[in-house]
């Protein structure tokens, strides 16, 4: 194991709000980096009830990768995974609805989830496998413990309970699955075999998922992944037998290799008590890094330290990085998109 040691803010840091109007989070650049998508949020959904989370707005829009909103109107009701491989859609779910759609609001394919026979726990999650022309999801069953599932039956079944988040490799042979602070499991759709990485800790809020944030571990090549476990960033081959291993001192996480697989961003976290709870905490005091994936030089600080939490964080080319800001304040009611330029 390495231990990083922090070095000094880079050079001219430059940050950028890319929308002062648009209350949003989850912020997913296109394969060309032309587009960005994102999800607006906020309170008081129309058909919502009580004060769950049906009442939690999750609009899909689009904007360019200067900020200029090209979707005024919601192009779905729903939560974003990201986009398909050619980017003419994204994918898209939320209540055991899946569905593509272009960015102008065209829907090319949609499903209801169907379930297993004898599945007690449906994810709400969803993923799309293009070269099969199918979308994928986990549901949790009691005997095997978990079933990787498609549209059009299981492709693979786990003794082991697994989280929900399915991700598949760029080139689709691995599907990653995993839940924040459960054990991340990778599945070799060639071999047909499961492999255990041990606890993946996606980001340090436990309540992370809430709002169904995306997350993506892969590099661009397929041959390498990135995520925290505890205080360590680890990046390992699909099969787990290649591991890289730097320790980080403040709690971590959201970590994503650039497209040339040359670094891995990745937040830290200096927490706090909530306004309003102060029982509970709030993950501010983020700042972003960089660090080569190869681990052999110090982490680059990227932002200096900002009050507000950040739930996503993804790379549009190879120099720049797009994330959210989500403050301490009620029903999600300020959230922001931010781009950050990354000098090497």
């Amino acid at each position: 194991m390495l231990l990083l040691a922090l070095s000094s803010p880079a050079q001219n840091i430059d940050e950028k709000l890319l929308s002062d109007v648009e209350n949003a989070y989850n912020p997913i650049p296109s394969p060309d980096g032309k587009l960005i998508a994102y999800v607006r949020t906020g309170w008081r959904r129309t058909g919502g009830t009580g004060f769950g989370r049906s009442n939690l707005r999750s609009e899909i829009a689009v904007m360019t990768i200067s900020g200029k909103v090209i979707s005024p109107t919601p192009l779905a009701n729903a939560f974003l995974f990201g986009w398909t491989p050619h980017g003419n859609s994204v994918i898209c779910y939320r209540d055991w609805h899946f569905l593509l759609v272009g960015p102008d609001g065209r829907v090319s394919r949609q499903a209801d989830e169907t379930g297993g026979d004898s599945g007690f726990s449906r994810s709400e999650r969803v993923a799309y496998l293009s070269k099969a022309d199918t979308f994928v999801w986990v549901e949790h069953q009691r005997s095997p413990r978990t079933l990787l599932l498609t549209q059009r039956s299981p492709i693979a079944e786990n003794s082991m309970m697994t989280g929900a988040i399915v991700a598949p490799s760029p080139d689709e042979r691995f599907i990653a699955v995993a839940g924040n602070g459960m054990d991340l499991w990778i599945y070799d759709t060639a071999e047909k075999t499961w492999a255990n990485f041990g606890k993946a800790d996606i980001h340090p809020n436990t309540d992370w998922d809430y709002i169904k944030p995306s997350w993506n571990p892969w590099f661009a090549d397929s041959s390498r992944l990135a995520f925290f476990s505890g205080s360590s960033l680890v990046i390992a081959s699909p099969d787990g037998r290649h591991r890289t291993v730097l320790h980080v001192n403040s709690p971590s996480g959201l970590a994503v290799p650039t497209p040339d697989g040359k670094w891995v961003a990745y937040m830290t976290f200096t927490p706090r008590p909530m306004k309003v709870r102060p029982d509970l905490k709030f993950w501010g005091g983020t700042v972003i890094w960089t660090v080569p994936s190869d681990g052999k030089d110090k982490p680059l600080q990227i932002t200096l330290p900002n009050e507000d939490t950040t739930y996503d964080l993804n790379w549009a080319g190879n120099h720049s990085l797009v994330f959210d800001r989500i403050s301490d304040a009620s029903f999600y009611s300020h959230a922001r998109l931010w781009m950050a330029s990354v000098p090497r």
